[in-house]
């Protein structure tokens, strides 16, 4: 049987707009072919607001966005990151399910659990939902100034960067909180041979690694686009009490999603360890005679006996988390960078 594992078959959010709006046949006319869509869609609509847009408004009596607020480039390159980390996340889930071998440790029909991260009708519905709010917020609250900044309130914000922001939030929690449920729901067989040491569990635990990582860059683009204003020229913003709140918010679920996603891979992983201890514990006194008297107990079965120390000694030297101390020390640096930089400019504000 093939090891190869393949997700089900289906566009993403950021993939169907691209191909809405025409962009999958223009990156099959460009002659690099391998150019992925969606990063033609984000870009050109980040080139059309900067580039175009906002040259605009500066010669038509207004000032351009990057001369006003330069840190607002840190939105752009947080959109871009979103496309990237998608698509990297994606084909992440597919290659530590295939580097796991799960199709030889559970049924097809266990198998089809895990072939999506989240449905498509999730995403749906709650990106129609987000499309929404934000046209609500536009009109009652905020208001359109302009024909130029109605591009971004009423299209590009909806359009272009919200499926960004949503097939990311959602595929990061597939990962995070979803794939550990159905890791434990399919009650998988850890490999106590693995030359990793971690039961065929390692890949997983990269994913879960590395998609942090995304999510913590994402943060720290966010942090630049917020307290950016503070280092550079731009119009005398000072980031507030709401800014200070959200940027906490977002990093304390980074952290509860990185420690739920660690400590369910683990809890699974100790209690089959746990399981599989008790089994060969009753082979060990299935192979005694007295088991409990070690004066006067007898070797029923050597073979047996031996078999069982064996397979006990290998249960044993398991690690029960699907990581090593680097990546433990990694982790850590990005859990507390964060935090660490907005407690350091909010000190000096």
């Amino acid at each position: 049987m093939s090891d190869d594992f393949e997700a089900t078959e289906e566009t993403n959010l950021i993939e169907f707009m691209a191909d809405f709006f025409g962009f999958s046949k223009l990156s099959a006319a460009l002659p690099a072919r391998d150019i992925y869509p969606p990063y033609l869609f984000v870009g050109f609509f980040s080139f059309l607001d900067l580039a175009v847009l906002q040259v605009y408004v500066h010669f038509n009596g207004g000032t351009h966005v990057l001369i006003d607020s330069p840190n607002v480039v840190a939105g752009y390159a947080a959109v871009l990151l979103g496309v990237y980390g998608v698509r990297y996340m994606s084909n992440g889930y597919e290659d530590a399910l295939s580097a796991a071998r799960i199709r030889n440790r559970i049924d097809r029909s266990e198998v089809d659990r895990f072939r999506q991260t989240v449905s498509r009708r999730t995403k749906v519905i709650i990106y129609v939902t987000a499309v929404v709010v934000l046209y609500a917020n536009t009109v009652l609250n905020v208001g359109i100034p302009n024909r130029v900044t109605a591009i971004n309130f009423l299209f590009t914000w909806e359009f272009v960067f919200l499926p960004v922001i949503v097939e990311f939030a959602l595929t990061y929690y597939g990962i995070h909180f979803r794939l550990p449920r159905q890791i434990r729901k399919a009650d998988l067989n850890m490999f106590f041979y693995d030359p990793r040491n971690m039961g065929g569990f390692a890949a997983v635990g990269q994913l879960l690694k590395r998609s942090y990582y995304l999510y913590t860059v994402g943060l720290l683009l966010f942090f630049f686009l917020v307290y950016g204003a503070v280092f550079l020229p731009s119009d005398g913003y000072v980031p507030g009490v709401f800014e200070l709140v959200f940027f906490s918010t977002a990093w304390f679920v980074g952290l509860l999603s990185i420690g739920h996603s660690m400590y369910s891979i683990h809890q699974f992983m100790s209690d089959e360890k746990e399981e599989r201890i008790r089994e060969l514990e009753g082979e060990l006194h299935a192979a005694l005679e007295n088991p409990y008297d070690i004066n006067n107990s007898r070797i029923a079965d050597q073979e047996q006996l031996e078999d069982a120390r064996r397979r006990l000694e290998q249960v044993r030297n398991t690690r029960v988390y699907p990581a090593t101390f680097t990546m433990w020390s990694q982790i850590a640096v990005s859990v507390l960078l964060p935090q660490l930089l907005q407690l350091a400019v909010q000190s000096a504000l």
